[in-house]
């Protein structure tokens, strides 16, 4: 879905805005909250934007339909800027982010983030660019495999994995993190479900009211 808001010759940004399935069904105001975020900050640089979304579709892969006519543009030299609010919104892997502005550079278009400010198009802008995404990919590895031997030295001693008091310190400090940092319960579901951390009981889904029993459970 595309809307067409360019005027004159100004350079031209392709807002992309994603929503996964979940926080599509769970969200409905989020890609209209990112599409007028966008489009509010293309106009205060001066530029003419269209905004181009991916509706119920994860961050694993760069495969989206959205995302791929935009870059396809962006490679015809259609577009001057691929700009998003967060990074997580373009890409969750770092080896995909790396791919990404190592096209951006080849073929002369920018990557404009909003959180944190970054604009890619120039060497620093892709060097802090490239340390977000490594320090992120880390913390979801590093926490994912925490939260693995957690479970597993709590199963081998014999401890039933049933509420959330027995959930991983590292999760629960994640958790409470993102709480402190004003994402929604829903948001930290969703962070939680695509970085596959498995819940207190040992299941694959995480909701907003098991991240509310865990917080609740900390205090």
């Amino acid at each position: 879905m595309k809307t067409p808001i360019q005027v004159g010759e100004r350079p031209l940004a392709l807002a992309y805005v994603r929503v996964s399935t979940a926080e599509q069904v769970e969200t409905g105001a989020s890609l209209d909250a990112q599409r007028a975020t966008l489009v509010a900050e293309a106009d205060k640089r001066g530029w003419a934007v269209e905004v181009v979304a991916d509706e119920g579709k994860s961050a694993k892969s760069l495969n989206r339909p959205g995302l791929q006519s935009a870059l396809a543009r962006l490679d015809a030299g259609q577009a001057d800027y691929l700009m998003a609010i967060r990074l997580d919104r373009v890409s969750r892997s770092v080896s995909d982010f790396a791919g990404l502005l190592d096209r951006a550079t080849r073929k002369g278009w920018g990557l404009a983030l909003l959180s944190p400010n970054l604009d890619t198009s120039d060497p620093a802008g892709r060097f802090t660019a490239n340390v977000l995404a490594s320090a992120a990919q880390y913390e979801r590895e590093l926490i994912g495999a925490r939260t693995r031997e957690g479970m597993a030295q709590r199963v081998a001693e014999g401890v039933r994995m049933g509420r959330p008091r027995t959930m991983a310190t590292a999760v629960v400090d994640r958790i409470r993190a993102a709480r402190t940092q004003g994402q929604s319960l829903r948001r930290i579901a969703d962070a939680l479900n695509a970085d596959e951390v498995p819940t207190a009981q040992g299941g694959a889904r995480w909701h907003a009211s098991t991240v509310k029993a865990v917080l609740d459970s900390a205090e």
